[in-house]
């Protein structure tokens, strides 16, 4: 079995190919450029030096999270994009249990950690027996001091590893009087690692189709946790369970809505989507969506339910849109919108946007011109 496997969770783009169980090659990248200048020309690489083509690899295999929203959106979108031009299964490995992977049959503790921004670090406990990974505490978004008095807990050997340990290097010294970090060539993302769970997975059954994967997100956008302490209003990733009511507000706010199923798609197949819902008293007022692909999001969607309007949530739903978009590094955000809708144009040049184009009949009900909008978020 030939496998392809992709990582790009963090600073580090790497991609590896490993056939029945042996590496073939394998390709990190540390370098200050977007995964999105990398990741392609890695894997042209790997294929043209291996000898393997790209309808030859029977699996492929990505890094789902966490990590940089961006990167694994990158990752993701490649490989996707392989395994339905050749319809191959794929493996969505997370993140931290290939990075545990690196440190293979090492003594003690593992733990891995990675960047969560705002002195946060995503993390896991895990350790090997009989040469097996073994997660003895799940994933979740935790302070680093708070790490730190868990493995005195433990009161256990510990080996840290992944980009976590280089930003908090001081509060491991200060907190700690024993502990080991890993080399230097394990310490971040492997793709190797990567494809090794991934046979693992495709021996037990549980890999997917290119059209059945969500990347994992263990917390809240930003955006959603500071409006939900200073709004009445709650702000909310959509879930199946409003489709419902969204379907209701596009019914009652457009001419040519959106179909039920669409919205189940968007949630379902989109790996690039992210919805929004404001709830009133747990009732959906309004909803808000948009596609990020690479560094640049796009707005999809945004109503208001009559019964809410006048309230200011739609201008509240754009700046979390807006602070969402920054939170997974994109660069810049567009949307269309009717030439005749003064009062959303008029709300998202309040926003920061700018006029920057004329879609000519854009909108297929009418033949109304849609005005593209633009703003930078950098």
């Amino acid at each position: 079995m030939k496998i392809l496997a992709v990582d790009t969770s963090t600073s580090a783009a790497t991609a590896a190919i490993m056939e029945d169980g042996r590496l073939i090659s394998e390709y990190i990248l540390n370098v200050s450029r977007a995964h999105s200048q990398k990741i392609m020309g890695i894997i042209d690489d790997l294929f043209r030096k291996s000898g393997i083509k790209p309808s030859e690899i029977d699996l492929y295999a990505c890094s789902a999270g966490p990590g940089s929203f961006t990167g694994l959106r990158i990752g993701a979108a490649v490989i996707k994009g392989m395994a339905q031009t050749f319809e191959k299964p794929i493996a969505w490995v997370p993140t931290l249990d290939a990075l545990a992977y690196n440190l293979y049959n090492c003594t003690g503790l593992v733990c891995p950690m990675l960047d969560a921004q705002r002195s946060m670090v995503y993390s896991s406990l895990y350790s090997w027996e009989k040469g097996r990974l073994v997660k003895l505490e799940d994933l979740r978004v935790i302070l680093i001091e708070d790490i730190i008095k868990l493995i005195k807990e433990k009161a256990a050997p510990v080996t840290f590893l992944g980009d976590g340990v280089l930003l908090f290097e001081e509060n491991l010294k200060n907190g700690l009087e024993e502990y080991c970090v890993a080399p230097a060539d394990s310490l971040l993302p492997r793709a190797s690692s990567c494809a090794r769970i991934a046979m693992e997975m495709y021996e037990k059954g549980s890999v997917d189709t290119y059209n059945s994967f969500k990347l994992t997100y263990i917390r809240k956008s930003q955006a959603e946790v500071e409006y939900e302490k200073k709004q009445s209003i709650k702000l909310q990733d959509m879930s199946p369970e409003d489709i419902d009511q969204v379907f209701e507000i596009e019914n009652l706010s457009f001419s040519a809505p959106w179909s039920r199923e669409s919205f189940e798609s968007e949630l379902s197949q989109n790996s690039l989507a992210r919805y929004i819902v404001a709830k009133v008293d747990g009732n959906v007022a309004a909803y808000g969506g948009m596609w990020i692909v690479l560094d640049e999001a796009h707005i999809t969607n945004i109503a208001v339910h009559p019964d809410y309007r006048g309230r200011k949530i739609g201008e509240k739903l754009v700046r979390a849109l807006l602070q969402t978009a920054k939170d997974s590094e994109a660069a810049r955000i567009t949307l269309e919108v009717r030439a005749s809708n003064d009062t959303a144009r008029k709300l998202y040049k309040k926003l920061g946007f700018e006029d920057n184009g004329i879609r000519k009949g854009y909108y297929a009900d009418t033949g109304e011109d849609a005005v593209i909008m633009w703003k930078e978020l950098t």
